[in-house]
């Protein structure tokens, strides 16, 4: 029997607010609303509840949640939201269900404008967590789109919670960075965007990808290296690792080695290439400890301007164009693992050869691009790229979007097709 622990001991929570029962949420919701705007003075425009959207963010432990809503802090005044906040503690022998209601209210440019929205904090254990969809569904705003944050690797898609919540969302965002088993996880993800079509998937770490994919796209913007597009032969990709005995995660809680994000980007530029696996493998490399890979590609014989920006189109036959594809880690402590450190491509065009390289250096706010042509090296130029993406904004970013991400998507399927071409 599930047992409710508001009028028992239960667990304290100072970030969470008051601890109710189920039943009384929405009662405890509307007083709290009341009662902040009866302590605002004069012309503080509190008085309006509104929502534009759900956000649920599920958690495996009480530790998570609550850096989950300290994240919530940073978000955009614009999204408005009924928040609920989901921990998920299945290893409990006994089954409970515990939840603390709170307003939450930051001021905006002054006390007279503020963001407020509401904070529902739920702690499941045992087998109560199965039902967690069903106790969210009630407290959900109809009508307005579901948005999933689902914090951690992903579930089997026969897991009974995951299958329910994503049944209720209308988007599911995930954050690789923090995948244990990253090819495993990629290859669920990949599953799941095919069993739930009416899901979109979305992935923190592509956002993190944005300024590297831009950056490789600005290359062929200048009209004389555009025909060096179409004659790449091979791209390298090197990820930060931590200097680790063994895979594991580091004393900050990221993974390592996790080459995600370079697997990611690998895909990427081979699917706007337009470039298939090719029939020889036997230089083929896969070392899933290290995050190292290899692969053998074969290029489009007499194929016209390849375009990255935009929606490929094939264009020219299947040749005996050899191309690769090489990602391998690089041990960098003064990184988060995972990050990108180096992209190298190189092309020949009409019999010239050029190497284009976006790198990091000691100085982590820049990135270098250089490009190489024979007999020539054109000056490096410095960019400036955040090293730390928040994941406040990075969220912000994703709840923006109200639909599928085709690209992200995509890519996705890209990568999971990459590691299964080597088992």
């Amino acid at each position: 029997m599930t047992n409710d622990t508001a009028n028992g001991p239960g667990i304290r929570l100072p970030w969470a607010g008051k601890l109710v029962r189920i039943e009384e949420i929405e009662q405890t919701l509307t007083s709290l609303w009341s009662m902040s705007h009866d302590n605002l003075r004069t012309g503080a425009n509190i008085n309006v509840r509104t929502s534009v959207l759900n956000l649920v963010i599920c958690t495996p432990d009480l530790e998570t949640a609550q850096l989950a809503s300290k994240v919530l802090r940073d978000l955009s005044s614009t999204h408005l939201a009924r928040v609920a906040i989901v921990a998920l503690d299945s290893n409990e022998p006994v089954p409970s269900i515990s939840a603390w209601v709170t307003l939450r209210c930051f001021s905006m440019i002054s006390d007279l404008m503020r963001h407020c929205f509401e904070q529902t904090t739920l702690l499941t254990k045992g087998s109560a967590t199965r039902a967690a969809g069903n106790i969210l569904q009630p407290l959900l705003k109809p009508d307005l789109p579901v948005y999933l944050w689902w914090l951690g690797d992903p579930p089997d898609q026969d897991d009974p919670t995951f299958h329910n919540l994503v049944d209720l969302s209308n988007r599911i965002i995930f954050d690789s960075t923090s995948f244990f088993a990253p090819e495993q996880d990629i290859r669920t993800l990949a599953a799941l965007c095919k069993a739930a079509p009416d899901s979109a998937l979305s992935d923190l770490n592509w956002g993190r990808l944005t300024s590297w994919r831009e950056l490789v796209i600005q290359f062929f913007d200048v009209p004389e290296y555009r025909p060096y597009l179409s004659g790449i032969q091979s791209i390298e990709i090197e990820h930060a690792a931590a200097p680790l005995a063994a895979p594991g995660r580091t004393d900050e809680g990221d993974v390592s080695p996790n080459p995600t994000r370079a697997l990611l980007l690998a895909a990427w530029l081979k699917e706007r290439l337009g470039w298939p696996l090719s029939a020889h493998t036997a230089n083929n490399h896969h070392d899933t400890a290290s995050g190292s890979y290899h692969w053998e590609m074969q290029r489009m014989a007499n194929q016209r301007v390849a375009q990255l920006a935009s929606p490929r189109t094939k264009s020219g036959r299947l040749g005996s164009r050899p191309g690769s594809i090489t990602i391998r880690p690089k041990v960098r402590s003064e990184m988060r693992p995972g990050s990108i450190v180096l992209v190298r491509l190189v092309s020949i065009a009409d019999n010239k050869e050029a190497i284009f390289t976006i790198s990091r250096d000691a100085d982590l706010d820049h990135v270098y691009t250089s490009v190489e042509l024979e007999q020539e090296t054109r000056q490096k130029r410095i960019v400036s790229l955040t090293t730390q993406h928040k994941e406040s904004d990075l969220l912000r970013d994703e709840l923006e979007i109200t639909g599928h991400d085709y690209l992200y998507e995509q890519t996705l399927q890209e990568v999971a097709d990459l590691l299964d071409a080597e088992r």
